[in-house]
C-alpha cells in the first residue's frame, strides 16, 4: 500500500492559498532581491527557493545555492545552515535522498553549533523524513522524537508540532500499528482545527483517509483522496496531486476496477514526471505494471515493469527494487519465459538479503559508535583523575604523606570492588541480551509456525472442501442421471479420479507444512501408507519397503527436505507402475557413512538412459533431488531400474 504524503518541514512562516497569490508572491520576492544585500538577501533567495520547490525544482536548486554562496562570501552560520536546509529539500524532491541527508546534516550541525534548539528541531524533523523515504524507520522515529521533544520544550509557531506528530503517524502506518497512526494524527488534527490551520487539516484527513488502503476499507479511502486533491489543487499546491491520484489508483486497482486504476496510475506517472519527482514516479510505474499483472495482461506488464527497473537501477531506490525483481519474476513465469523467471527471482532473494544486511550493518555501526564515545569519555575522566592526584602530590607531599598512602589503599579496595561489580554487571547484560536473542527466536518460530498451520487450514477447509463436492457431485451425476453415453461416463470417471489423487496430494501437502522437521519415523508411515495403496491399485505388483536396522527413528529432515524425498518415492513407485509394468517393486531406506541413501528397485522393462528423452517425472526427480541439494542416481536395463537417492 501507499505512504501518503509527508509533512514536510515548514521553514516559512507562510503558505500561498491559490496559485495567482503564489505568483504575485514569487514575483515580489524576486523584485525585493534585486535591492537587498548580505541577511535580507540570503533570507529572500533561500524564500525564492522554497516558492520554486512546488512548480520548479531546477529552479529552487539554483536560487538555494545562489544563498549558500552569498552566506559563505559572510561566514553567517545561521544564514548558511539555512541555505543548506534549502539544498537539502531540492535533492529531496529530485529523489536523491543520500543528498539531501548530508545536506540536512550540515544545516544540523551548524545549529547546534549556534544553539538554535528551534532550528535543529527543523533539521531533526527533515532528518526523521529522508530516513523514512529511505526506508530506515527506526532512525526516522529517533529524529522525529528528538524534533518533538525541542518543539514542546522552546515557545515555536502552533503548525511545528502537529506537522511532526502527522510525520510520526506515517511511520508507524509502515509497520501497521493503526491505532498508533490514528491517534498521532488525531492529535496533530486537533491542533490544526483548534487554530483553523486550512491547509493542516487537508493534509491530515488526507493522511487519516490513507489509513483506510491499509485497511481495506477502499471506498473511503477513494472518497478522502479525492477530497484531498481538490482541496490541494484549489491551495495551489499542484506538486502534492499526484500523491493523491495514485491513491485513488492503488484503492481501484484493488476493488478490481483495472480500466480506471490504470488511467489514475498514468495520470500520476505524468504528473511525478512533470515534477522531476523520481521516488514516487517509479512507485507508480510499479502500480500500473502490479494492476495490468492483476488483469492477466502480462506482456503490458512486462513493459511497464522493465521500465521501473531503468529508473531503480540508475538511483538505487533498493526497496522497490526488490519489488520489481518480485513482480518480473511472476511475469515472466506466466509468460512461460522460466530462466527469465529464475533470473529475477534469483535477484529478488539476493535483494532481500542485501536489504537486510544493510540495516544490520547500520545498527553495529551505531554500537560501535557509541562503544568509542563511551570509552573516550572514560578516558578523559581517567586522565583528569591522575593530573588532580598529581597536584596534590605537590602541594601536599611534606605534610600528607600517610594520608596519601592510606587514601590510596581505600581508593584500591573501591576500585577494586567498582570493577568486580562492573563485571557482573556485565556478565548480567550479556545473559539478558542472550535470554532476549533466544525469546526472539522462539516468538520468530512461533509466528512462522502460526502462518503454516492458518495456510494449512485454509487448504484444507477450502480447497479441501471444494474438491470434495466435485467429486460428490460426479457421483451424483453418474448414479442420479445414470448416463448411458461410456465415453462420457469414462471421462467423468477420471476427473473423479483425478480430483481425489489431488486430494490425497494436497494433504500430503498440509503434512509437510503443518511440520517445521520431518522425523524418519515420519516419513517411513507415510511412504508405508503410499504403498499400501499403491498395491490396492495394482494388485499385479508385490511391493516391498525395507528399513536398515542401522537407521535411527531419531534422524531428523526439514520439512521442505521431507517432502521432497516422499515426492521423488512416489514419482518412481509411479512410473515403475505406469512404464516399466514392473511385477515387484521394492524401496530400501538406508544409512550410509554421515548420509541417508535411498533407493527404488524395480524389476520392469527398464530404459535406455542414454537415448531416452527424460518427461516431466524423471525431471521433477532431479529438479527435486538438487532443490535439497541431494544426489541421485539412474541405473536401468532390460532386467529393471535402480534409482539411488543420497541426502
Amino acid at each position: 500500500m501507499k505512504r501518503i504524503l509527508f509533512l514536510t518541514i515548514i521553514l516559512f512562516n507562510f503558505y500561498s492559498y491559490s496559485q495567482n497569490e503564489n505568483n504575485k508572491r514569487l514575483d515580489s520576492l524576486l523584485n525585493i532581491s534585486k535591492t537587498q544585500k548580505e541577511l535580507p538577501l540570503i533570507s529572500t533567495l533561500n524564500e525564492i527557493s522554497w516558492e520554486y520547490k512546488n512548480s520548479n525544482i531546477d529552479s529552487a536548486l539554483f536560487y538555494a545555492k545562489k544563498a549558500l554562496k552569498k552566506a559563505n562570501k559572510i561566514n553567517n552560520k545561521s544564514a548558511i545552515s539555512f541555505s543548506y536546509n534549502s539544498i537539502a529539500n531540492c535533492f529531496e524532491g529530485f529523489g536523491y535522498l543520500d543528498s539531501a541527508r548530508i545536506y540536512h546534516h550540515k544545516s544540523l550541525d551548524l545549529k547546534l553549533q549556534i544553539k538554535d534548539k528551534v532550528g535543529a528541531a527543523d533539521s531533526y524533523n527533515n532528518l526523521g523524513i529522508v530516513y523514512d523515504l529511505n526506508g530506515d524507520f527506526d532512525l526516522a522515529l529517533k529524529n522525529y522524537f528528538k524534533a518533538l521533544h525541542l518543539y514542546e520544550s522552546e515557545k515555536v509557531s502552533f503548525d511545528k508540532v502537529p506537522m511532526v506528530l502527522g510525520n510520526i503517524g506515517i511511520v508507524y502506518k509502515k509497520q501497521k500499528k493503526y491505532d498508533k497512526v490514528l491517534d498521532y494524527y488525531n492529535r496533530a488534527l486537533k491542533i490544526y482545527e483548534d487554530n483553523n490551520y486550512d491547509f493542516g487539516i487537508v493534509v491530515t484527513k488526507g493522511n487519516i483517509g490513507s489509513v483506510f488502503l491499509k485497511t481495506k476499507d477502499y471506498n473511503k479511502a477513494i472518497k478522502y483522496s479525492n477530497e484531498a486533491k481538490e482541496l490541494y489543487n484549489k491551495l495551489g499546491y499542484h506538486r502534492y496531486v499526484p500523491y493523491m491520484i495514485n491513491n485513488i489508483a492503488i484503492a481501484k486497482d484493488s476493488l478490481k476496477y483495472y480500466k480506471a486504476a490504470q488511467e489514475n496510475y498514468k495520470t500520476a506517472i505524468i504528473l511525478f514526471k512533470e515534477t522531476q519527482n523520481l521516488y514516487e514516479n517509479v512507485y507508480a510505474q510499479i502500480g500500473l505494471a502490479n494492476s495490468f499483472y492483476n488483469e492477466k495482461r502480462f506482456k503490458e506488464a512486462q513493459s511497464e515493469a522493465k521500465v521501473a527497473l531503468e529508473i531503480l537501477h540508475e538511483k538505487g531506490f533498493k526497496e522497490f527494487e526488490v519489488q520489481a525483481f518480485k513482480l518480473l519474476s511472476n511475469i515472466e513465469k506466466n509468460l512461460g519465459n522460466y530462466k527469465e523467471a529464475y533470473f529475477y527471482s534469483n535477484k529478488y532473494a539476493i535483494g532481500k538479503d542485501s536489504l537486510f544486511e544493510e540495516n544490520k550493518t547500520k545498527a553495529i555501526f551505531e554500537l560501535e559508535t557509541k562503544y568509542q564515545t563511551e570509552k573516550k569519555e572514560k578516558e578523559i575522566l581517567s586522565q583528569r583523575a591522575d593530573i588532580a592526584e598529581k597536584e596534590l602530590n605537590i602541594n601536599q607531599k611534606n605534610t600528607q604523606i600517610i594520608g596519601l598512602s592510606i587514601l590510596a589503599i581505600v581508593l584500591s579496595i573501591l576500585g577494586y570492588l567498582l570493577f568486580n561489580q562492573q563485571k557482573l554487571k556485565n556478565q548480567q547484560l550479556k545473559k539478558e541480551g542472550e535470554l532476549k536473542e533466544a525469546l526472539i527466536k522462539i516468538e520468530s518460530q512461533n509466528k512462522l509456525q502460526e502462518q503454516r498451520l492458518s495456510i494449512s487450514r485454509d487448504l484444507h477447509d477450502n480447497i479441501g472442501a471444494q474438491l470434495t463436492f466435485i467429486i460428490s457431485s460426479i457421483d451424483n451425476l453418474q448414479y442420479g442421471f445414470k448416463i448411458t453415453n461410456e465415453k462420457l461416463n469414462n471421462k467423468l470417471s477420471n476427473i473423479s479420479a483425478f480430483t481425489k489423487d489431488t486430494i490425497y496430494e494436497l494433504r500430503d501437502t498440509i503434512w509437510a507444512m503443518n511440520k517445521s522437521e520431518i522425523s524418519l519415523e515420519d516419513l517411513q508411515i507415510r511412504v508405508t501408507n503410499y504403498i499400501e495403496k499403491a498395491n490396492m491399485a495394482s494388485a499385479n505388483t508385490i511391493f516391498q519397503f525395507n528399513v536398515d536396522s542401522d537407521s535411527s527413528n531419531e534422524t531428523i529432515f526439514s520439512s521442505v527436505q521431507g517432502m521432497n524425498i516422499y515426492r521423488i518415492i512416489q514419482e518412481a513407485i509411479n512410473n515403475a507402475i505406469k512404464y516399466a509394468e514392473a511385477t515387484s517393486i521394492k524401496v530400501n531406506f538406508k544409512h550410509l557413512n554421515n548420509q541417508f541413501e535411498i533407493s527404488i528397485l524395480d524389476d520392469g522393462k527398464g530404459f535406455d538412459i542414454a537415448k531416452v528423452e527424460f518427461g516431466n517425472g524423471l525431471n521433477n526427480i532431479r529438479k527435486r533431488a538438487k532443490d535439497i541439494g541431494a544426489t541421485i542416481a539412474f541405473n536401468s536395463d532390460t532386467d529393471g531400474t535402480h534409482i539411488n537417492l543420497m541426502v
